[in-house]
């Protein structure tokens, strides 16, 4: 077991890395729809963040979520990456 010094350090470290952001549209496995910027590892390809065992979730901004019919607007989304199904960049939705 960790002590509280060594989390919080641990803590400080995930927090200081740098993040890109990468926009994108999830599909949730109950058809919901999550379209934002997601925030992922400086240098990694979206594919690999998101297959990542260490982190369960993602973190998305400025995000619109669908649905079925109803439409909200959210500024900060942290969304269960077991949840997914699929992925779509803003480059490749062209």
């Amino acid at each position: 077991m960790s002590s509280l010094s060594e989390r919080t350090s641990l803590a400080a470290r995930v927090v200081e890395r740098p993040r890109e952001l990468q926009e994108v549209a999830l599909i949730m496995v109950d058809g919901t729809e999550i379209r934002g910027m997601l925030h992922r590892a400086h240098g990694s390809r979206t594919l690999d963040f998101l297959n990542r065992q260490s982190e369960a979730f993602v973190a998305m901004t400025d995000a619109l979520v669908f649905r079925g019919e109803s439409r909200e607007n959210v500024s900060f989304i942290a969304v269960n990456k077991a949840h997914i199904v699929r992925v779509v960049e803003a480059a490749d939705a062209d």
